[in-house]
Protein backbone atom coordinates (compact mmCIF):
# COMPACT_ATOMS: atom_id res chain seq x y z
CA UNK A 1 0.00 0.00 0.00
CA UNK A 2 1.42 3.41 -1.10
CA UNK A 3 1.63 6.17 1.96
CA UNK A 4 1.08 9.72 1.41
CA UNK A 5 3.57 11.97 1.69
CA UNK A 6 2.58 12.94 5.35
CA UNK A 7 2.74 9.13 6.86
CA UNK A 8 6.34 9.10 4.88
CA UNK A 9 7.55 11.69 6.99
CA UNK A 10 6.37 10.69 9.91
CA UNK A 11 7.85 6.90 9.28
CA UNK A 12 11.11 8.82 8.61
CA UNK A 13 11.30 10.80 11.63
CA UNK A 14 10.48 7.72 13.41
CA UNK A 15 14.21 6.32 12.33
CA UNK A 16 15.36 9.27 14.18
CA UNK A 17 18.72 11.48 13.22
CA UNK A 18 21.23 9.50 13.42
CA UNK A 19 19.98 7.09 11.16
CA UNK A 20 18.53 9.74 8.35
CA UNK A 21 22.31 11.28 8.49
CA UNK A 22 24.27 7.74 8.27
CA UNK A 23 26.85 8.60 5.49
CA UNK A 24 27.03 4.89 4.59
CA UNK A 25 23.17 4.66 4.11
CA UNK A 26 22.28 3.22 1.14
CA UNK A 27 18.45 3.39 -0.19
CA UNK A 28 17.89 0.81 -2.59
CA UNK A 29 14.11 0.57 -2.98
CA UNK A 30 11.75 3.22 -4.07
CA UNK A 31 10.15 5.90 -1.02
CA UNK A 32 6.82 5.28 -3.33
CA UNK A 33 6.41 8.09 -3.75
CA UNK A 34 5.53 9.97 -7.04
CA UNK A 35 7.32 13.55 -7.98
CA UNK A 36 4.78 15.90 -6.10
CA UNK A 37 4.94 13.38 -3.27
CA UNK A 38 8.98 13.47 -2.82
CA UNK A 39 8.48 17.26 -3.18
CA UNK A 40 5.68 17.76 -0.46
CA UNK A 41 8.26 15.43 1.89
CA UNK A 42 11.11 17.34 1.18
CA UNK A 43 9.31 20.48 2.59
CA UNK A 44 7.54 18.97 4.80
CA UNK A 45 7.68 21.54 8.00
CA UNK A 46 8.83 18.82 10.74
CA UNK A 47 11.51 17.82 9.04
CA UNK A 48 14.24 20.77 9.55
CA UNK A 49 17.13 19.88 8.10
CA UNK A 50 16.47 16.14 7.79
CA UNK A 51 15.12 16.93 4.33
CA UNK A 52 18.67 16.92 3.69
CA UNK A 53 19.29 13.36 3.95
CA UNK A 54 15.52 12.74 2.87
CA UNK A 55 16.75 13.83 -0.42
CA UNK A 56 19.91 11.89 -0.73
CA UNK A 57 17.60 8.96 -0.01
CA UNK A 58 15.49 9.84 -3.00
CA UNK A 59 18.35 9.92 -5.22
CA UNK A 60 18.75 6.78 -7.39
CA UNK A 61 21.13 4.11 -6.30
CA UNK A 62 23.79 4.61 -9.02
CA UNK A 63 22.19 5.81 -12.44
CA UNK A 64 21.90 9.62 -10.42
CA UNK A 65 23.54 13.03 -10.39
CA UNK A 66 23.82 16.00 -8.32
CA UNK A 67 25.20 19.13 -9.09
CA UNK A 68 26.17 22.36 -7.22
CA UNK A 69 26.79 26.16 -8.62
CA UNK A 70 29.55 25.74 -6.00
CA UNK A 71 30.56 22.22 -5.31
CA UNK A 72 30.52 20.50 -9.16
CA UNK A 73 28.67 17.18 -9.86
CA UNK A 74 28.58 13.90 -7.40
CA UNK A 75 27.00 10.73 -8.75
CA UNK A 76 25.16 7.75 -7.34
CA UNK A 77 23.56 7.96 -4.46
CA UNK A 78 26.24 7.58 -2.04
CA UNK A 79 28.51 10.25 -3.25
CA UNK A 80 25.57 12.63 -3.10
CA UNK A 81 25.09 11.77 0.89
CA UNK A 82 28.76 11.86 1.69
CA UNK A 83 28.92 15.40 -0.18
CA UNK A 84 25.02 16.66 0.55
CA UNK A 85 24.52 16.14 4.06
CA UNK A 86 27.97 17.34 5.83
CA UNK A 87 27.47 20.22 3.16
CA UNK A 88 24.74 21.23 4.23
CA UNK A 89 25.41 21.12 7.68
CA UNK A 90 28.00 23.46 7.38
CA UNK A 91 25.61 25.84 6.22
CA UNK A 92 22.85 25.93 8.66
CA UNK A 93 22.40 29.57 8.78
CA UNK A 94 21.41 29.58 5.19
CA UNK A 95 17.85 29.26 4.31
CA UNK A 96 16.32 28.38 1.05
CA UNK A 97 12.97 30.56 0.52
CA UNK A 98 11.00 29.48 -2.58
CA UNK A 99 10.15 32.39 -5.02
CA UNK A 100 7.28 30.66 -6.96
CA UNK A 101 5.57 27.15 -6.38
CA UNK A 102 6.88 24.39 -7.65
CA UNK A 103 6.16 22.70 -10.64
CA UNK A 104 5.70 19.17 -12.34
CA UNK A 105 6.12 18.50 -16.15
CA UNK A 106 6.01 15.04 -18.21
CA UNK A 107 9.07 15.40 -19.97
CA UNK A 108 8.01 12.60 -22.21
CA UNK A 109 10.49 10.41 -20.23
CA UNK A 110 8.83 10.63 -16.78
CA UNK A 111 8.61 13.48 -15.11
CA UNK A 112 10.60 16.76 -14.12
CA UNK A 113 10.12 19.44 -11.41
CA UNK A 114 10.87 23.04 -11.29
CA UNK A 115 12.24 25.18 -8.05
CA UNK A 116 12.99 28.35 -7.86
CA UNK A 117 14.46 30.16 -4.76
CA UNK A 118 16.03 32.33 -3.19
CA UNK A 119 19.21 31.88 -0.62
CA UNK A 120 19.17 33.97 2.73
CA UNK A 121 21.50 34.33 5.35
CA UNK A 122 20.34 34.20 9.08
CA UNK A 123 23.05 36.24 10.90
CA UNK A 124 21.94 37.51 14.30
CA UNK A 125 19.08 39.04 13.65
CA UNK A 126 18.96 39.89 10.23
CA UNK A 127 17.97 38.33 6.72
CA UNK A 128 20.64 38.83 4.29
CA UNK A 129 19.38 37.84 0.71
CA UNK A 130 21.79 35.86 -1.43
CA UNK A 131 22.05 34.18 -5.02
CA UNK A 132 19.16 33.54 -6.82
CA UNK A 133 18.54 29.92 -7.70
CA UNK A 134 16.85 27.48 -9.52
CA UNK A 135 16.65 23.80 -9.05
CA UNK A 136 15.54 21.13 -11.72
CA UNK A 137 15.19 17.94 -10.98
CA UNK A 138 14.04 14.23 -13.08
CA UNK A 139 12.03 11.26 -11.67
CA UNK A 140 12.76 8.06 -12.68
CA UNK A 141 11.99 4.61 -11.60
CA UNK A 142 10.61 6.02 -8.05
CA UNK A 143 13.80 7.54 -7.83
CA UNK A 144 15.15 11.51 -8.73
CA UNK A 145 18.13 10.68 -11.50
CA UNK A 146 18.68 14.37 -12.05
CA UNK A 147 19.70 17.16 -9.37
CA UNK A 148 20.77 20.68 -10.58
CA UNK A 149 21.05 23.37 -8.70
CA UNK A 150 21.89 26.21 -10.44
CA UNK A 151 22.72 29.65 -8.79
CA UNK A 152 25.62 32.70 -9.32
CA UNK A 153 28.26 31.93 -6.61
CA UNK A 154 29.23 35.71 -6.48
CA UNK A 155 28.13 36.30 -3.27
CA UNK A 156 29.81 33.89 -1.69
CA UNK A 157 33.33 34.27 -3.11
CA UNK A 158 33.21 38.00 -1.15
CA UNK A 159 34.80 38.81 2.06
CA UNK A 160 32.25 37.05 4.73
CA UNK A 161 30.93 39.81 7.37
CA UNK A 162 33.84 39.96 10.32
CA UNK A 163 31.15 38.29 12.99
CA UNK A 164 31.28 35.19 10.41
CA UNK A 165 34.88 35.71 9.26
CA UNK A 166 36.79 32.00 10.45
CA UNK A 167 33.97 30.16 10.49
CA UNK A 168 32.31 30.38 7.08
CA UNK A 169 33.36 27.14 5.11
CA UNK A 170 36.07 27.97 2.35
CA UNK A 171 34.70 28.24 -1.24
CA UNK A 172 36.59 25.85 -4.01
CA UNK A 173 37.06 27.09 -7.70
CA UNK A 174 34.25 26.78 -10.04
CA UNK A 175 33.39 23.72 -11.30
CA UNK A 176 34.50 22.09 -14.34
CA UNK A 177 32.04 19.52 -15.80
CA UNK A 178 32.09 18.07 -19.02
CA UNK A 179 28.47 17.85 -19.79
CA UNK A 180 26.90 15.54 -22.01
CA UNK A 181 24.97 17.33 -24.67
CA UNK A 182 21.58 15.86 -25.25
CA UNK A 183 21.85 14.87 -28.90
CA UNK A 184 18.17 13.60 -28.85
CA UNK A 185 16.52 17.10 -28.29
CA UNK A 186 15.69 18.75 -31.75
CA UNK A 187 13.86 22.20 -31.86
CA UNK A 188 10.33 22.11 -32.44
CA UNK A 189 9.54 23.57 -35.91
CA UNK A 190 8.03 27.20 -35.59
CA UNK A 191 4.57 27.50 -36.83
CA UNK A 192 3.43 29.18 -39.61
CA UNK A 193 1.72 31.78 -36.89
CA UNK A 194 5.37 32.27 -35.79
CA UNK A 195 7.02 32.29 -38.56
CA UNK A 196 4.49 35.13 -39.94
CA UNK A 197 5.49 36.86 -36.93
CA UNK A 198 8.80 37.11 -37.19
CA UNK A 199 8.56 38.51 -40.96
CA UNK A 200 6.21 41.47 -39.33
CA UNK A 201 7.69 42.18 -36.22
CA UNK A 202 9.92 44.93 -37.54
CA UNK A 203 6.87 47.23 -38.62
CA UNK A 204 4.39 45.99 -35.48
CA UNK A 205 3.92 48.64 -32.80
CA UNK A 206 5.85 47.21 -29.71
CA UNK A 207 2.57 47.35 -28.05
CA UNK A 208 0.90 44.76 -30.27
CA UNK A 209 0.51 41.55 -28.30
CA UNK A 210 2.51 38.74 -31.02
CA UNK A 211 -1.06 37.04 -30.63
CA UNK A 212 0.64 33.56 -30.82
CA UNK A 213 0.06 30.73 -28.66
CA UNK A 214 1.86 30.23 -25.50
CA UNK A 215 3.28 26.95 -27.38
CA UNK A 216 4.65 29.19 -29.82
CA UNK A 217 5.84 31.21 -27.31
CA UNK A 218 7.45 28.65 -25.40
CA UNK A 219 9.01 27.31 -29.22
CA UNK A 220 10.78 30.60 -29.67
CA UNK A 221 12.42 30.96 -26.41
CA UNK A 222 13.50 27.35 -26.59
CA UNK A 223 14.79 27.56 -30.34
CA UNK A 224 18.47 27.35 -30.56
CA UNK A 225 18.03 30.00 -33.62
CA UNK A 226 15.52 32.24 -32.17
CA UNK A 227 16.30 31.91 -28.37
CA UNK A 228 19.71 34.25 -29.07
CA UNK A 229 18.12 37.22 -30.60
CA UNK A 230 17.76 39.61 -28.09
CA UNK A 231 15.56 41.81 -30.30
CA UNK A 232 13.00 39.05 -31.08
CA UNK A 233 12.51 38.06 -27.30
CA UNK A 234 12.79 41.71 -26.21
CA UNK A 235 9.26 42.25 -28.41
CA UNK A 236 7.63 39.35 -26.70
CA UNK A 237 7.48 40.74 -23.30
CA UNK A 238 4.05 41.99 -22.00
CA UNK A 239 4.60 46.48 -22.05
CA UNK A 240 4.08 46.50 -18.31
CA UNK A 241 3.73 43.39 -16.78
CA UNK A 242 6.86 41.57 -17.57
CA UNK A 243 9.60 40.63 -15.27
CA UNK A 244 13.17 39.78 -16.51
CA UNK A 245 16.43 38.74 -14.25
CA UNK A 246 19.56 37.29 -14.23
CA UNK A 247 22.83 37.79 -11.94
CA UNK A 248 23.93 40.31 -14.23
CA UNK A 249 21.25 42.68 -15.03
CA UNK A 250 19.75 42.48 -11.95
CA UNK A 251 15.80 42.41 -11.92
CA UNK A 252 14.18 44.55 -14.89
CA UNK A 253 10.07 45.68 -15.00
CA UNK A 254 8.19 46.30 -18.33
CA UNK A 255 9.41 45.74 -21.76
CA UNK A 256 10.90 49.51 -22.11
CA UNK A 257 13.31 48.64 -19.87
CA UNK A 258 14.07 45.05 -20.81
CA UNK A 259 14.81 46.06 -24.13
CA UNK A 260 16.52 49.31 -23.85
CA UNK A 261 18.95 47.31 -21.46
CA UNK A 262 19.13 44.43 -23.69
CA UNK A 263 19.74 46.65 -26.64
CA UNK A 264 22.77 48.78 -23.99
CA UNK A 265 24.70 45.30 -23.26
CA UNK A 266 24.44 43.62 -26.96
CA UNK A 267 27.85 44.06 -27.30
CA UNK A 268 29.46 42.61 -23.95
CA UNK A 269 26.94 39.56 -25.18
CA UNK A 270 28.97 38.11 -27.90
CA UNK A 271 27.91 35.14 -30.22
CA UNK A 272 27.23 32.09 -29.10
CA UNK A 273 25.52 29.33 -29.22
CA UNK A 274 23.78 26.77 -26.70
CA UNK A 275 23.88 23.62 -26.09
CA UNK A 276 21.03 21.19 -24.60
CA UNK A 277 21.39 19.52 -21.32
CA UNK A 278 18.21 17.99 -21.57
CA UNK A 279 14.48 18.36 -23.10
CA UNK A 280 12.37 21.58 -23.10
CA UNK A 281 9.43 21.58 -20.50
CA UNK A 282 6.56 22.82 -20.86
CA UNK A 283 3.02 22.69 -19.04
CA UNK A 284 1.11 25.57 -21.15
CA UNK A 285 2.26 28.44 -18.83
CA UNK A 286 5.85 27.60 -17.97
CA UNK A 287 8.76 26.54 -19.70
CA UNK A 288 12.24 25.38 -18.87
CA UNK A 289 15.02 24.50 -20.40
CA UNK A 290 18.82 23.55 -19.20
CA UNK A 291 21.84 24.48 -21.33
CA UNK A 292 25.51 24.98 -21.79
CA UNK A 293 26.38 28.43 -23.50
CA UNK A 294 29.92 28.18 -25.81
CA UNK A 295 30.68 32.14 -25.90
CA UNK A 296 33.30 33.90 -27.99
CA UNK A 297 33.67 37.65 -26.97
CA UNK A 298 34.25 40.60 -28.49
CA UNK A 299 38.17 40.50 -26.97
CA UNK A 300 38.98 37.16 -28.29
CA UNK A 301 37.72 35.46 -25.14
CA UNK A 302 35.72 31.98 -25.00
CA UNK A 303 34.08 30.69 -22.46
CA UNK A 304 31.37 27.87 -21.32
CA UNK A 305 28.31 28.51 -19.25
CA UNK A 306 25.80 25.95 -17.71
CA UNK A 307 22.27 27.60 -17.10
CA UNK A 308 18.83 27.34 -16.60
CA UNK A 309 16.19 29.20 -18.35
CA UNK A 310 12.72 29.53 -16.78
CA UNK A 311 10.03 31.53 -18.98
CA UNK A 312 6.13 32.29 -17.65
CA UNK A 313 3.66 33.14 -20.38
CA UNK A 314 0.33 34.79 -19.42
CA UNK A 315 -2.12 36.23 -21.60
CA UNK A 316 -0.74 35.93 -24.80
CA UNK A 317 2.58 37.30 -23.42
CA UNK A 318 5.99 36.95 -22.02
CA UNK A 319 5.34 37.71 -18.80
CA UNK A 320 8.39 36.04 -16.84
CA UNK A 321 11.65 35.33 -17.93
CA UNK A 322 14.79 34.32 -15.72
CA UNK A 323 18.33 33.26 -16.75
CA UNK A 324 20.30 31.34 -13.73
CA UNK A 325 23.93 31.20 -14.42
CA UNK A 326 27.19 31.34 -12.66
CA UNK A 327 28.99 34.45 -13.27
CA UNK A 328 32.25 33.35 -12.30
CA UNK A 329 33.13 31.89 -15.09
CA UNK A 330 33.05 35.43 -16.81
CA UNK A 331 35.86 36.10 -14.15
Amino acid sequence: MLVTPSQFVEQYMQQGAAAANDLDRLVSQPSGLNAAGMIAAISDPRLGRLGIPMMADFMAPQESIYFDAIFGAYYGQHAIRAWLVPAMAEIEFIDFVPTAESVIFDDGLGDSSLDEWEMVANIGADKIPLSRGVSVRRYRNGFISWACDVYDTGAFRQPPPPEVAGSAPEIPPWPRVEWVVDDTVADAPLSDAALAWIGSRASAALADSPGLSHQDLHHLVTNRETATDIELLGRLFHPTDSVYFDPLLGELRGQAKIRDRFERHANTFGTHRREPLGPPLFDGETSVHEWQRLSNHADGSAVTIRGTSVRRFADGWLSYAAEYFDTAPLV
